[in-house]
């Protein structure tokens, strides 16, 4: 099992296009549809797939994950820049007399660095009460992590049976944020359904993961702090403070001393941007700044256009004002959290002929490269190439 880590940084482009004639020319193949999963299949998970731009027939087939849980998959298509569409940014202003931002509808403008210049890309909206996925009872929003991974799993599986022509093609799990948690789950299922023989066979050849959730009250939390002391955001007093109340290096947040030291850093850190530590945070009340999750009203306007629903074939009914992220699956208690760690996940499968891609953004500050580094060397893989500047057109990357 071969692991890469490396770090990327957001790309845009300026080809502005129409916002609805070119999803639609785009998805040239059943694009926006619902497969139905579980008992009775009481779970319709909503789907976009958008065909490679290369050549379709033969190239690879991935199946992507936003995290969340809640978050659309579109999160991935135009703001992770993996999809061949972006959001053109002309028309937002702030509203001073409302003290609100607001948008015009928006256009959307072409990647030219999207995925999907090479490879077929499934974007499924789970769990259920994600994006335009809904349940036809109310005893099916009642999910975990487990559950929702094997209805993933049983997902692919009916969508690979409605295009056999896609059943041989190789086979990607993709995710991001707390998906990462989900899809090395996921992969496994896949894995334990091939060895049983379980039809269709799927033709699993690795996953990618971009900030992955790996170990949320453990490794994601040291990395964290590991991460502030490296770029001088904590002082080196404070770090080996915190370092030697919580037991380091391999920490056990515990006792009185433990905690106070941690809440001091998480008081300091508190005011930066998770996505990015070098940008302006955001003020919804009195903005001066663009801030990044002000992204979102686009997407609000767009999706609840009534063009656009109709263009994205939503069955009328099923889901009323859609947000970006369904904040009411946690806040009800209808998702629970039930997976605490993947790492014994990423472990069974370095024992299988599966690769593994995992990437972050290495000013990044909700899951840190640091953190990355630490859980992939528990795994005991070999070192083929050791940490080295990568370059792009002579411009230094990462």
């Amino acid at each position: 099992m071969n692991f890469i880590v490396f770090f990327i940084q957001t790309i845009y482009s300026n080809n502005k296009v129409p916002f609805i004639d070119t999803l639609i020319c785009t998805c040239t193949f059943s694009c926006c549809r619902y497969i139905g999963v579980g008992k009775e299949e009481e779970v319709q998970l909503f789907y976009y797939f958008i065909e490679s731009e290369q050549d379709p027939e033969s190239d690879p087939l991935m199946i992507w994950l936003t995290g969340g849980p809640g978050c659309t998959s579109l999160c991935a298509i135009f703001y992770e820049h993996i999809g061949p569409l972006s959001f053109n940014y002309t028309g937002v202003y702030f509203n001073h007399s409302t003290s609100t931002w607001e948008t015009d509808l928006p256009a959307l403008e072409l990647n030219p660095y999207s995925w999907t210049k090479f490879i077929n890309i499934l974007f499924v909206e789970s769990p259920v009460g994600t994006g335009f996925s809904y349940g036809t009872t109310a005893e099916s929003y009642n999910t975990d992590d487990t559950m929702s991974s094997k209805l993933i799993y049983e997902f692919l599986q009916m969508w690979l049976m409605v295009y056999p022509q896609f059943a041989k093609h190789p086979l990607y799990v993709g995710a991001s944020s707390y998906s990462g948690l989900i899809a090395p789950f996921v992969t496994q299922e896949i894995v334990h359904g091939n060895e049983d023989e379980i039809e269709p066979k799927i033709n699993i050849k690795g996953y990618v993961l971009g900030s992955p959730r790996t170990n949320r009250n453990f490794i994601d939390k040291i990395g964290k702090i590991n991460f502030g002391q490296r770029v001088s955001l904590l002082s080196d007093e404070l770090y080996e403070l915190t370092n030697a109340s919580c037991g380091g290096p391999y920490w056990n947040f515990s006792g009185a001393s433990c905690e106070k030291n941690v809440k001091t850093v998480s008081n300091l850190m508190e005011s930066l941007d998770d996505d990015h530590i070098l940008e302006h945070t955001c003020n919804s009340t009195n903005p001066r700044h663009w801030c990044r999750r002000y992204d979102r009203l686009i997407i609000n306007k767009w999706v609840n256009n009534a063009q656009v629903r109709e263009a994205l074939h939503v069955r009328e009914g099923t889901v009323g004002y859609w947000t970006r992220c369904n904040e009411t699956i946690r806040a009800h208690k209808t998702y629970n959290s039930t997976i605490e760690s993947s790492i014994e996940n990423h472990q069974y499968l370095t024992s299988k002929p599966i690769r593994a891609l995992i990437y972050s953004g290495d000013q990044e500050l909700t899951v840190t490269y640091v953190g990355i580094q630490r859980w992939i060397k528990m795994l005991n893989v070999q070192i083929h190439d050791y940490w080295r500047p990568w370059f792009v057109n002579s411009q230094v990357a990462g």
